[in-house]
């Protein structure tokens, strides 16, 4: 997939099987700046509504991708390195991939934007919408998802109970945990309470896995996410990192691979593995050589090696 600006993948996703990613906005444009974020520091801060990248040249290239590529997909995902509701035409995007395919159409999104009658209508073709909601309470939504000052929390509780009572489609609500930051007993009823009023189809759990934007940004426990889970109830389930053991498009060079899904996000070398669907063995010798050629850099986190691509590289 070297010839594609905005799509990634299909790479192996925890909910979504084997996903095709579509990235709407430029690297690290977001309304938030999580504490937590695998992609790294919020680059521009932004409520802004615009088409970052054509809208004509993201069905192209799907449309490219569906007559040209013989792997299988089982979604088509708007998502990437930035928040996607950021794009002001992503309701024609989804309209324009309905036109091309039946695969389903998720959105994966922070749902910051959801307050926003406009936003929320661009939003009900798509088949399922994936919103974070990490905290409930205006100081831990602060310091936990860092936001644009337009932004407030209960602006974005409302955008969701809104948007639940006109979509028809699936919403899966998923809630991201750090280590004394938003675990608190006072926040967990508080998002309950929240929850209830939301109604999403489905809640999931998260913690932090890879490398966090701050190092201080701490995972729970197994127990701790469990007590959590028993705590939300039958909708919630914890998120196993990955649950499906697919196979990455092999024909590509494997460097380039490599290249391509560490600029979305810091990998261990098992990661890859599954990722791509190469024996560890074999990435192995890709990884050193990337190394030694300053294109990656291996970095420690909670006594796992991540590899992460160099800041220079990434602006590419």
């Amino acid at each position: 997939m070297k010839s594609y600006r905005y799509l990634y993948g299909p790479v192996p996703s925890r909910r979504l099987g084997r996903s095709l990613g579509i990235d709407l906005v430029p690297h690290k444009i977001c309304t938030y700046d999580c504490i937590y974020c695998q992609i790294g520091k919020t680059a521009e801060k932004t409520v802004l509504r615009k088409e970052y990248v054509p809208v004509g040249e993201v069905l192209e290239e799907v449309k490219k991708f569906l007559q040209k590529e013989t792997t299988s997909v089982d979604h088509l995902s708007l998502s990437g390195a930035g928040e996607p509701t950021l794009h002001s035409q992503i309701g024609s995007i989804i309209e324009g991939i309905k036109k091309l395919s039946s695969i389903p159409v998720a959105v994966i999104t922070n749902g910051s934007l959801l307050f926003e009658e406009e936003v929320r209508r661009d939003l009900l073709q798509a088949d399922v919408v994936l919103p974070s909601l990490d905290a409930v309470s205006p100081e831990v939504f602060g310091r936990m998802n860092r936001p644009h000052r337009k932004v407030s929390i209960e602006k974005v509780i409302e955008g969701m109970v809104e948007f639940r009572k006109i979509y028809r489609g699936k919403i899966w609500l998923e809630i991201l945990f750090c280590k004394g930051v938003n675990d608190g007993p006072d926040e967990l009823q508080k998002m309950k309470e929240v929850i209830d009023r939301i109604q999403p189809d489905l809640v999931h759990l998260n913690t932090v896995v890879r490398p966090p934007s701050e190092d201080w940004a701490k995972p729970l426990s197994e127990r701790e996410m469990e007590d959590i889970r028993s705590f939300f109830g039958e909708k919630a389930s914890i998120i196993s990192e990955f649950d499906r053991h697919l196979t990455y498009v092999t024909e590509e060079d494997i460097k380039d691979g490599i290249l391509r899904i560490l600029r979305r996000r810091p990998l261990s070398l098992l990661d890859l593995s599954k990722w791509m669907g190469i024996p560890q063995g074999e990435l192995e010798g890709q990884i050193l050589s990337l190394s030694q050629e300053g294109k990656i850099q291996p970095r420690l986190h909670d006594k796992l090696i991540y590899y992460e691509i160099l800041t220079e590289i990434k602006k590419e």
